[in-house]
């Protein structure tokens, strides 16, 4: 159920069967899971996802720059490395998000369309997305671009020119009736 592995310093960590290099730099601190950039196993370079055996020494190549990918969640097993990935994946989605929301603010703003609550929920439906998180997600990552943004721009303002234009139309006077007895009651 558990196997027992080395830091480069002997000190024994005890893991649960099928950890992983991943498994293992959280296991030592949350900072050096974070930080992860490779795995020695043996003094082998290893891919994270290498499973590791009970007498295996680990070493954990560490980088200021590295960060938690999507494909770690499919490296790790253990529960506290799953959770503190997902945890930081969410962080940078709400980073990215921010950075979204400010750059479609000003793409809107070029096309004179003003962001309200509104906008954004037809943007949302528009871009068939389930949030408007989403849609800042996307706009921050460049997954939508300014293409799209044009033709989300010309579909609301022709949604918006048709809805007034028959507003304005008049409705139609039946026969034999005259418009200016109609307009005076």
């Amino acid at each position: 159920k558990e196997i027992f592995v080395f830091t480069p310093t002997g000190e024994l960590k005890s893991l649960p069967k099928g950890a992983t290099p991943l498994d293992f730099a959280f296991n030592i601190h949350t900072e050096v899971g974070m930080r992860t950039r490779g795995a020695k196993v043996n003094g082998k370079l290893v891919p994270l996802g290498t499973e590791l055996k009970s007498g295996d020494q680990v070493e954990i190549i560490t980088s200021e720059n590295a960060k938690p990918n999507q494909n770690w969640l499919d490296y790790a097993t253990t529960a506290r490395a799953r959770s503190k990935i997902r945890s930081s994946l969410r962080e940078e989605k709400k980073e990215v998000a921010m950075e979204g929301k400010e750059i479609l603010r000003r793409k809107l703003k070029s096309l004179k369309i003003t962001q309200n609550e509104d906008v954004i929920n037809k943007m949302v439906v528009f871009f068939k997305l389930k949030t408007s998180l989403d849609l800042f997600y996307r706009v921050g990552n460049g997954a939508i671009g300014n293409q799209q943004l044009r033709e989300f721009a010309n579909s609301y303002n022709n949604a918006f020119i048709s809805f007034f234009k028959n507003k304005i139309r008049k409705k139609p006077v039946p026969e034999g009736i005259n418009r200016e007895e109609i307009t005076a009651k």
